[in-house]
């Protein structure tokens, strides 16, 4: 059984970037739009945190099971 690297690194990849955005979700990309900050700072703020941590566990969901797929194919 070889590993290969080309699907493993991009799958882990994906794991920590996901990992990163749940943990600290004011601190990556604004998922929300800026009139919305304008209208209402605080409901943002929530949408913002809520967006970006659904956002983060999406990625590590898709790279753990990329990782996996690519474990039992490789």
């Amino acid at each position: 059984m070889t590993i290969d690297l080309v699907q493993i690194v991009p799958s882990l990849m994906f794991v920590a970037a996901g990992g990163y955005m749940y943990s600290r979700p004011m601190s990556v990309r604004n998922l929300v739009s800026p009139q919305e900050w304008k209208e209402s700072p605080e409901k943002a703020e929530q949408l913002q945190r809520g967006l970006a941590k659904a956002v983060g566990a999406a990625l590590v969901f898709g790279g753990a099971v990329w990782f996996v797929v690519a474990l039992a194919t490789g």
